[in-house]
């Protein structure tokens, strides 16, 4: 009595948990049919009693129930509406704060599927998607929980990432998707932290090379959403390590260091801990560093492929790495510049007491530098046929050009101007210039006319004065790079010089220099207009000197009485 009493209650409770489920979905307003009268018996002989139970294995066990019971033909249709319910659930539930943590999209030990994205707006760009796999993502692997959060981390930006084109997304996915079964297949514990030859081995899998960048974006979002600095990192990315902007060029790519090249671990610590002091406390330009690390990281593969450890390092390798640089033609300048990178690196070791003392001196090595001059200002022809082709050009690069042909800016200041770079004093116009290159400003006086082109090109494109004029596709400063490439194709387009001419931004600063020069301005008042600390440095950019000295020297001997034969006969008379 007391058995059969029991189970009238559980029959009983079972009803009404069933009703309740029923009731929630008939509460989310889908149209009954007889798909959604299969689901929910599915749901009920499950015991699922709740919609927030709905997930993605549960789904498969939906599919497999449905193929036995209902041809093949027709089965997506039932699914159709199991992932309605679910996505009808999510966007009901997300609009309370309960529901908001409970499918907020965080990393978790499970399967995801994206059609159950949380936002509505993204959750349905997957909906034409027939490509299941790109949108299953297990996580539930039995490999490192590392590598599963930073694949995680870029799914989830590439997901974020509503510009991008559906086409162009499921390409990304399917990358990501490689490199993740790559990982897993090498037990690779952290992206990070990848060898060479691991990189190597990975990148073999993916049929289209385009596919591989993906790998690098990868270790650059575990690197950069660490919550501190992961200074063991093979390749660190520079915008994580918060720089002073004083101290960046924007206008050159330069992203990242890498220290895949040196293989010995004792080597890159080292080599890294040097960079870790560079970067932190020296305070020098970001580009002047690397340009020395890359020098030093060169040196010490040399070293590594002789089986040698930096330490252990004497005169003689110095002297065949020196040798070396001889041998390819490298002049004084360069040469000096790689042999006291070496130095520096080693006095860092000394005095870090990772050696006793230096194995080398510098002076031993050094090369006198001879300074040639090399005359690179611009024809007037060529400059003047571009003036009056400007027209024909891009309106950024006519802009861009007129402060290089106008100021003699170098290009990297061109490029990283800002919308406050302009104002008016009194009657005059000036720019104020951040140079990368000296770490301060200048100010100089502009034509009226750039003046107000640029105040027209300003209030065009709305730009505020904290803002790139120049921009790239991500909103940071114009690279120096594309600028250049883009003035060369239109300077080819406009059969500049018959289509000769060969576009250097830096020719114009010997231009302006040349021309003020020939102005009678002093030497003094080029130097600052350029931005020197030396005026030996602006005599470099005072081109067609000899001549000037040749023409200089005639016109004194031209002069009435200023001729060797009136000197000398002067000279006679006055012996007797």
């Amino acid at each position: 009595m007391q058995q059969a009493e029991h189970i009238t209650e559980s029959e009983v409770d079972i009803e009404k948990k069933k009703q309740e489920l029923y009731s929630e979905i008939d509460a989310l307003g889908i149209k009954s049919d007889s798909r959604i009268n299969k689901l929910k018996k599915f749901l009920a002989d499950r015991k699922i009693w709740h919609l927030e139970e709905m997930d993605y294995p549960l789904r498969n066990s939906y599919e497999q129930y449905l193929r036995g019971q209902i041809r093949s033909q027709i089965v997506s249709f039932y699914l159709k509406i199991y992932d309605t319910v679910k996505q009808q659930h999510i966007y009901q539930q997300m609009q309370t704060l309960n529901g908001k943590r409970i499918y907020e999209w965080k990393y978790q030990n499970k399967i995801y599927f994206l059609k159950y994205y949380p936002e509505k707006e993204i959750a349905e760009t997957f909906e034409t998607s027939y490509k299941t796999n790109l949108l299953v993502w297990d996580f539930t692997q039995n490999c490192s929980e590392v590598l599963k959060k930073q694949i995680f981390y870029t799914l989830s930006r590439i997901i974020a990432n509503t510009s991008m084109s559906k086409a162009y997304r499921n390409v990304r996915l399917k990358s990501l998707k490689l490199l993740y079964d790559s990982c897993v297949q090498l037990n690779i514990t952290d992206i990070g932290l990848l060898e060479m030859e691991q990189v190597e081995t990975i990148l073999k899998n993916f049929p289209e090379t385009s596919q591989r960048s993906i790998l690098g974006e990868c270790r650059r979002d575990a690197f950069m959403q660490q919550e501190q600095i992961q200074w063991e990192a093979n390749v660190w990315y520079l915008e994580r390590l918060h720089l002073g902007k004083h101290r960046i060029d924007e206008s050159k790519s330069l992203i990242s260091i890498s220290f895949m090249e040196v293989k010995e671990i004792q080597n890159r610590e080292i080599l890294q801990a040097y960079m870790k002091y560079e970067l932190g406390i020296t305070g020098q330009a970001v580009s002047t560093i690397v340009r020395r690390f890359v020098c030093i990281r060169n040196f010490i593969e040399l070293l590594e492929q002789e089986k040698i450890l930096a330490i252990h390092a004497t005169v003689a390798e110095v002297k065949k790495y020196a040798d070396g640089l001889r041998e390819r033609g490298i002049q004084a300048k360069g040469f000096n510049e790689r042999i006291f990178g070496i130095g520096h690196f080693y006095k860092f070791m000394e005095v870090k007491q990772y050696i006793t003392r230096m194995p080398f001196r510098i002076e031993y090595f050094q090369q006198k530098e001879v300074i040639v001059h090399h005359d690179r200002s611009v024809e007037e022809t060529v400059y003047m046929e571009i003036l009056k082709k400007l027209y024909l050009f891009p309106e950024r690069l006519r802009c861009m050009f007129l402060h290089l042909w106008c100021l003699g800016l170098r290009a990297s200041e061109v490029c990283t101007l800002k919308g406050n770079a302009y104002y008016q004093q009194g009657e005059d116009y000036w720019i104020q210039v951040y140079q990368v290159k000296m770490k301060n400003y200048k100010r100089i006086p502009i034509p009226q006319a750039l003046y107000q082109i640029m105040k027209v090109y300003l209030k065009k494109h709305e730009i505020q004065p904290e803002e790139f004029i120049f921009k790239n596709s991500r909103g940071g400063a114009c690279l120096y790079g594309t600028f250049r490439t883009q003035m060369i194709e239109a300077c080819r387009e406009n059969k500049i010089a018959n289509g000769e001419y060969l576009f250097q931004s830096h020719d114009y600063r010997h231009t302006v220099a040349t021309m003020f020069y020939d102005s009678h301005v002093s030497l003094q008042s080029i130097r600052n207009y350029l931005g020197h600390t030396y005026e030996e440095m602006t005599r470099q950019y005072i081109d067609y000197m000899p001549q000037r000295i040749a023409k200089a020297n005639d016109e004194f001997f031209e002069m009435q009485g200023s001729s060797l034969a009136s000197w000398l006969k002067k000279e006679e008379k006055d012996g007797k």
